[in-house]
Order: C-alpha cells, then sequence, then structure tokens
C-alpha cells in the first residue's frame, strides 16, 4: 500500500467513526420541551408518571425533562397549564425513538443499543413545542383582571362605533332652501 493510499482509508475510516454517533453522544439524557400559552404567564407544573412534580414555572418557558423513566421505558409527563380566570388544560407529553438510534444498527451494534436505552436517548419527546390556548371561565369564579380588560376593551369598541357615526353624520351633505 502507498502513502497516498494509507493517508486515505485513515480518512474514511475517520469520518466514518465521526459520523457513527449513537442517539447518546447527539442527544443526551435529557430533552427540552418550550411551553407557551394564551393567555400568557400561565403557571406550567410538570409531573412525571409517578405523581412527582419535576417542573414548574410561568409561560413562556423551557422544560429540561429526562428521556427515560426506567430502564428500558420512555418518559411520560403531564403538563398542567393554568391561569386566573381560565380552565387549566393538562397536556401530556409522551416519548417516541430518537432517529439517532438507528446510528446504532449501522455502526454501533448491540453495544449502541443498549447504552442508548439505558440512558435514555433512544427516545425523545412527540412534541418539543406546546402552544395552549386557555379557555375563560365564565359565571362568578371568573378573574377580576380579566373582566376588566374584557369590559375596557367593549368600552374601546363602543367609543370607536359611536365615534364612526359621528364622523359618518358630520360628513353628510346637509341640504338648505
Amino acid at each position: 500500500m502507498t502513502a497516498g493510499t494509507q493517508s486515505r482509508a485513515k480518512f474514511i475510516a475517520a469520518a466514518i467513526i465521526s459520523l457513527s454517533g449513537c442517539a447518546s453522544i447527539i442527544s443526551g439524557r435529557h430533552a427540552e420541551v418550550a411551553i407557551d400559552s394564551y393567555p400568557s404567564n400561565a403557571h406550567v407544573a410538570i409531573h412525571d408518571r409517578r405523581g412527582r412534580q419535576v417542573a414548574s414555572f410561568n409561560t413562556p418557558g423551557v422544560a429540561t425533562l429526562k428521556r427515560q423513566g426506567r430502564f428500558f421505558v420512555p418518559a411520560f409527563y403531564t403538563a398542567t397549564i393554568s391561569a386566573p380566570g381560565c380552565q387549566s388544560a393538562q397536556v401530556p407529553i409522551g416519548s417516541t425513538l430518537n432517529p439517532w438510534i438507528l446510528g446504532n444498527i449501522v455502526i454501533g451494534g448491540i453495544p449502541g443499543l443498549v447504552v442508548d436505552s439505558a440512558t435514555g436517548a433512544a427516545w425523545k419527546p412527540k412534541r418539543t413545542e406546546i402552544h395552549q390556548q386557555l379557555s375563560l371561565i365564565d359565571g362568578p369564579n371568573r378573574s377580576p383582571a380579566y373582566s376588566a380588560v374584557e369590559t375596557q376593551q367593549s368600552d374601546v369598541r363602543a367609543a370607536q362605533y359611536t365615534s364612526d357615526q359621528s364622523v359618518q353624520k358630520s360628513a353628510a351633505p346637509s341640504r338648505r332652501r
């Protein structure tokens, strides 16, 4: 083998090794899920399948969650999003297979599959972004803050309607005889 052929073979081998990263190397043990709501500044509490709270913040925010529930079992979470004057929403955060695990089938083999499953990197959240619209509560439980905003908005619309009618009346030609 010539020196040029050897260096070319080393380069190809290095390229194959560097491109053969398994899901553990590429994705890691945790995944981020961004959660936003309307109205914003809603409280988010995320619980795992055992009911333990694993994250808490106000929207918009990002939760860093473990990919694995138990050995070889994907994680499952429930996000409860709540705001004053609104009905709470419960959003499931399930997992699916991480496509980077296919690198193990091509290059990593059984050891790579075992490592990825053991670390949780074999899984990824089904949704990495959650946008939740909360429904307003009607009746006596309605928050005064939201009611005041709605009242102000309807007052502004009424004022605009009244001023539009005034403009139309004043713009009408007068008939003098």
